[in-house]
């Protein structure tokens, strides 16, 4: 067995002394960066905004001028701006006349679910950041 692994051996080393190694032209790195540079300024990772940005400064120039407009505009009257436009009049109240009756236990309950969610977030988020990285 160890006599067929020497003859195996020795006419590998003579086929290796008698094969001439190719080489690789001079500028071969530079052709494979190039074409890899190339490959991936493709079109399908390149960026384009759902919204022009043409259509942003069309809406930026119209608020800037309606919010112009309304500030430097001279009224005809002296009237306030409610009167005016004919807005309603707006009730910030909107808990007035509203009462709330808990138990203590639903108290308790609220208190205890509120600390267990602000303290499951950060250990969720970091072991979704953990399972994210490469």
């Amino acid at each position: 067995m160890e006599q067929d692994d020497k003859r195996i051996t020795e006419l590998v080393n003579k086929l290796m002394d008698a094969d001439n190694l190719e080489k690789a032209p001079v500028d071969f790195t530079q052709n494979v960066m190039s074409q890899i540079e190339a490959l991936s300024k493709s079109k399908a990772t390149e960026y384009k905004p759902l919204i022009p940005k043409i259509i942003w400064w069309i809406l930026g120039v119209g608020f800037v001028a309606l919010l112009s407009y309304t500030i430097f505009s001279k009224p005809s009257t002296s009237e306030p701006i409610v009167d005016r436009y004919n807005l309603p009049e707006l009730s910030l109240n909107f808990l007035e006349g509203m009462t709330l009756n808990l138990s203590n236990t639903l108290m308790y309950a609220m208190v205890f679910l509120v600390i267990m969610i602000s303290i499951q977030i950060p250990i969720l988020k970091q072991y979704f950041n953990k399972r994210l990285v490469y």
